[in-house]
């Protein structure tokens, strides 16, 4: 053939756009399977991070918040131009691009504009909560107003609203002072001051990308290896109410250096569990850290893992109650009903781990081993119907006193019976 098929030249151009399968996008938008579960937990109140949201006529109050802030850096350094900072922006346009969906089609003045007032922000945020010298809160409607500090906290963690964490290092070394040096460092104190309980360990710079991905990682440490489960109903167990009736009990995990997700099971029947506060944002921020490992390419979904071992142990208020007096949740909903339903919610449309990295493979067949020996239900169902109050044991030792009393009453008749005859 002398001239090419055009269908062949078609089919030839679409295999040659296709995009690379090593894809580097980590700011991904939420997939429409788990965005419908509830919307609003993916959706930024009052501030708009990235170029996702960008535009949004709800989100433009912020936007003469960036300015100020922006406007506020320069004149503390003197500088009466960003044009140190648009060139410092332009030399990492196209690295910062792959972070993001392709569908992203701002163009170049615009996508730059974008780093240097959304990064500004967040830097002079993030200063601001560590109370470095000159840079305050003072006078700063973000700061004076509870409200809007709460929403801007909040929308910082969202996936889909945030800004790749090289270009935010680079913002603050272009414009830090002298005793400004560990940006990691602050970054990671002002995560954990939005989510508290992570635990006082420190994670390691090593190639963070964002701060939702710090958020990630400073609530887990990789266990050394994970156990293959026993059964084949590996990802299931009883709730609170039930494993309690069978003996378990249930500990509040001690220790500034515990995380939030290391849940252990000890041979004396007890799982260990560090405490969760749980505030109007707490779904936000588990929604935005569940997706956000949901589209990651790991082994271990331990996010994932811990939703699910919450719902296992969580049917009903009276299973929120049990954990509550136990001093392993905080509930500041103020109604057992509403974590009850947080839970069994989180988990839908969510892909569980494989059930050879499943985080809690220990916690869950320790639990039904425990469960599966008659003894442990015995005992346990003593306790409650004879020693779970004063007058019940007493009542329980009474009757055994009684039984004694008929017993010995009854070998001196047969005794004196015999010695009768």
């Amino acid at each position: 053939m002398s001239r090419r098929d055009p269908l062949i030249v078609q089919i030839d151009n679409k295999l040659g756009d296709l995009p690379s399968i090593h894809s580097t996008c980590s700011i991904c938008k939420v997939p429409s399977r788990l965005r419908h579960v509830n919307e609003r937990a993916f959706e930024p109140e009052i501030l708009s991070i990235g170029p996702y949201h960008r535009g949004k006529d709800k989100l433009k109050m912020m936007e003469e918040h960036k300015k100020r802030y922006l406007q506020k850096l320069l004149q503390r350094r003197g500088e009466r131009s960003v044009s140190e900072y648009v060139t410092a922006m332009i030399g990492v346009e196209a690295e910062a691009r792959k972070f993001y969906d392709q569908s992203v089609s701002l163009g170049q003045d615009e996508f730059v504009e974008m780093l240097l007032l959304d990064g500004c922000f967040i830097v002079e945020l993030i200063r601001k909560y560590n109370n470095i010298p000159g840079v305050s809160g003072e006078d700063d409607p973000v700061f004076e107003v509870p409200w809007i500090l709460s929403c801007v906290e909040t929308d910082t963690m969202l996936l889909e609203n945030q800004l790749p964490f090289f270009v935010l290092q680079k913002l603050f070394t272009k414009t830090s002072g002298q005793n400004e040096k560990d940006f990691f460092g602050m970054a990671l104190k002002f995560c954990k001051q939005i989510f508290r309980g992570l635990g006082n360990h420190r994670i390691l710079d090593n190639g963070c990308n964002h701060l939702l991905d710090m958020l990630y990682h400073a609530g887990y440490q990789p266990p050394d290896s994970t156990e293959s489960p026993k059964d084949n109903d590996w990802y299931f167990i009883r709730n609170a109410k039930e494993l309690q009736e069978a003996g378990i009990k249930f500990k509040k995990r001690e220790g500034s250096t515990r995380l939030l997700f290391d849940v252990d099971f000890l041979e004396n029947g007890t799982i260990e569990i560090p405490c969760l506060k749980i505030d109007d944002r707490t779904e936000s921020l588990f929604r935005n850290l569940v997706t956000y490992e949901q589209c990651s390419r790991r082994k271990h979904l331990y996010v994932t893992d811990y939703i699910t071992l919450m719902d296992c142990l969580i049917n009903n208020q009276e299973d929120v109650q049990i954990l509550r007096h136990s001093e392993i949740i905080e509930n500041g909903l103020g109604d057992d009903g509403k974590v009850c339903i947080l839970f069994n919610n989180l988990g839908k449309n969510v892909i569980h781990s494989r059930r050879h990295h499943f985080y809690y493979n220990k916690v869950f067949d320790g639990a039904k081993e425990h469960c599966n020996r008659k003894r442990n239900i015995w005992m346990a169902k003593l306790k409650h119907d004879y020693f779970n109050s004063p007058w019940a044991l007493l009542s329980f030792l009474a009757a055994v006193a009684l039984l004694l009393f008929t017993l010995v009453q009854t070998v001196f008749t047969v005794l004196s019976y015999f010695q009768k005859d």
